[in-house]
């Protein structure tokens, strides 16, 4: 019997998710056309007997589910307590711990969590249960040996080859920047002697300071200077004796001189 719509549509949302970002571990394969067609695939636990196995498991959906738990068979063969040979999973979530609120992907993670506790309390394989009890290397041994015969492949199954698209990182080397140009040692080291040996010039030594006219001894001052108009800058020298006494002061001046030169003249 069919679904209900509501059943249906629940079903469709949570196979989104378990597509896009589905547990670990945990797969989900359906008929596009019938939803209700659907299996599962579990993988076998890091460090247990059924390391490395993939196993498969049939959904069956009654027409009050989600209300009632799906039934679950478990198509590959396995060695363990809780599951017997022709396939049934002893495990509460699918009997009077079922919740309406969980889903298929809750059931497939319940079955992987029953692949790493057994519940040897509660054996529908009574065989595994005792010897589970009695010799755990003994059990660890065939369970091994009936993982690398029944549930180990060649190949993972497609569902595991192919990586989820949610859980896909980007690439590192199109988020790496590139690397930078090396500097010149000698380069870097002469910009630095400059820039330290370059001082800014002070403010007034730009140019070089003309030199004093220069006087002949016959007192005459060159044409040039003579017959400058502008006032050379008047400069005021300090002259003190050496035996302390008075200090005289005496302008000199471009000009001055000039003219006394002229009227020797």
């Amino acid at each position: 019997m069919s679904l209900t719509p509501q059943a249906l549509r629940l079903l469709s949302r949570e196979l989104v998710t378990l597509r896009s970002d589905p547990p670990e571990g945990v797969r989900v394969v359906v008929d596009e056309e019938d939803l209700t067609n659907m299996e599962g695939w579990v993988q076998g636990p890091a460090g247990t007997p059924y390391e490395g196995g993939y196993y498969r498991i049939r959904f069956n959906f009654g027409p009050e589910y989600p209300n009632v738990p799906p039934k679950c068979t478990m198509l590959t063969k396995i060695f363990h307590p809780n599951m017997s040979k022709a396939g049934e999973i002893c495990v509460d979530t699918l009997k009077k711990g079922w919740k309406k609120e969980y889903g298929v992907g809750h059931v497939l993670v319940t079955i992987k969590c029953l692949l790493i506790y057994p519940n040897p309390e509660s054996a529908l394989d009574e065989e595994a249960g005792k010897q589970l009890l009695a010799d755990y290397d003994g059990y660890c041994k065939y369970a091994k040996l009936m993982t690398s015969i029944h549930a180990t492949p060649k190949l993972p199954p497609p569902e595991f080859r192919n990586a989820a698209p949610s859980s896909s990182k980007p690439s590192t080397s199109s988020t790496t920047l590139a690397p930078r140009p090396p500097v010149s040692t000698s380069s870097a080291t002469s910009s630095t002697t400059s820039a330290s040996t370059s001082k800014p010039t002070p403010l007034g030594m730009s140019y070089q300071q003309e030199q004093s006219p220069v006087v002949s001894n016959d007192g005459q001052v060159p044409d040039d200077l003579a017959k400058e108009k502008t006032k050379a800058p008047t400069a005021t020298a300090t002259a003190s004796g050496s035996g302390g006494g008075s200090v005289k002061t005496v302008k000199t001046g471009a000009k001055p001189a000039a003219k006394r030169g002229l009227k020797r003249l």
